[in-house]
């Protein structure tokens, strides 16, 4: 069995997927591992980006829409229309912010 399978191994051996699981566990912790506070973080990180302040404040709307499109048409589309609806509606809803 390789260290990246290995239960509790830290590494999978890709750099990227470290690097977010670290993110998410130093987030996750910064919560106290308690999802109510997470989630209440989170809306404020959609905040903060919504408004472009913090880290975000050097996010155009252009660049923003610029990644958006390079997504192409709809690259997120599932067999499951419940999702397809709710995606598209986050997407209106986020064409409407100021």
């Amino acid at each position: 069995m390789s260290t990246a399978q290995q239960p509790g191994a830290s590494g999978t051996g890709d750099a990227l997927i470290d690097e977010v699981r670290a993110i998410r566990r130093e987030i996750c912790e910064q919560c106290g591992n308690d999802v109510d506070r997470l989630c209440d973080h989170l809306r404020e990180v959609e905040q903060d980006y919504a408004a472009r302040r913090g880290v975000f404040a050097g996010v155009s709307k252009q660049a923003a829409a610029r990644v958006v499109e390079s997504w192409g048409d709809d690259p997120l589309r599932t067999d499951d229309p419940t999702i397809d609806e709710v995606r598209a509606i986050r997407r209106a809803l986020a064409d409407k912010r100021p």
